[in-house]
């Protein structure tokens, strides 16, 4: 799986990386991420770079060269966007309170939430 992320609203840099995927990606609602340094559940979308709209966020276990196997977090090509989970506004690139990343890479058994188990 090839992921890359083109800079634009949702952020500033740009990323490509070869990722070896040893299961399906499922799509993703929410991931535990540091806010203010705590740990805390948040929402989590795609972005496309092309639309500048959400689409969606999916994780897989990949093998990470030299660590073993972790878990990959990615979206679109504007890369991955995130808000409080109790936070009920749209998704938007101009919303102070939600902020973007290319992508993330977990240790495979980071907590997440997937849609499919809704």
């Amino acid at each position: 799986m090839f992921v890359e992320v083109e800079p634009g609203t949702n952020v500033d840099r740009s990323f490509s990386m070869m990722y070896r995927e040893i299961e399906r990606p499922r799509e993703v609602y929410a991931i535990k991420y540091p806010v203010q340094g705590e740990e805390q559940p948040v929402r989590i979308t795609g972005w496309d770079h092309t639309t500048n709209q959400p689409c969606p966020a999916f994780a897989c276990r990949v093998e990470e060269s030299g660590d073993g196997v972790a878990l990959l977090v990615f979206g679109g090509s504007g890369g991955l966007r995130f808000k409080l989970l109790e936070d009920e506004t749209e998704w938007d690139c101009h919303q102070t309170h939600q902020w973007g990343e290319t992508h993330l890479v977990y240790p495979k058994n980071a907590f997440i939430v997937y849609k499919d188990e809704l």
